[in-house]
This record gives structure tokens, C-alpha cells and sequence, in this order.
């Protein structure tokens, strides 16, 4: 019932009136831009953690002291 309910109300409205000014893609990509800096600054920061749940952490070099 809802179903049917649904789509008759969809084919009655035919017109969006809607507008969205030039201001709201560049809102858009600066959303998204910014997303994807605080993306790539959490895994900087938590870089080393990462390596190290995952296993693939380097080994430690050990220095030559017999200079």
C-alpha cells in the first residue's frame, strides 16, 4: 500500500522548482578537497600505528659503532 501511495504522489509532482547558485560547487568541492586533506593528515599521523596493526613495520637497522 505504501508502495502505491509512493509512486502516485511522485507522478504528481512533475517540476522541481529548484536553484542552486555558482557559490554551491565550489561549497562542494571544498567539502570534498577537505575531506581528502583530513584523510591523508590522519594517516600521517597515525602512520607508524598503522604499520605496526598491519604487520609490515620495518626492521630497526642496527648502526655499525665500530667506527
Amino acid at each position: 500500500m505504501r508502495i502505491i501511495i509512493t509512486i502516485l504522489l511522485l507522478l504528481v509532482f512533475t517540476d522541481a522548482v529548484a536553484y542552486l547558485d555558482p557559490g554551491t560547487g565550489s561549497l562542494l568541492l571544498q567539502v570534498i578537497l577537505g575531506g581528502i586533506a583530513a584523510v591523508g593528515v590522519a594517516i600521517k599521523l597515525y602512520w607508524h600505528k598503522l604499520r605496526a596493526a598491519l604487520g609490515i613495520a620495518k626492521k630497526e637497522e642496527t648502526k655499525d659503532e665500530s667506527n
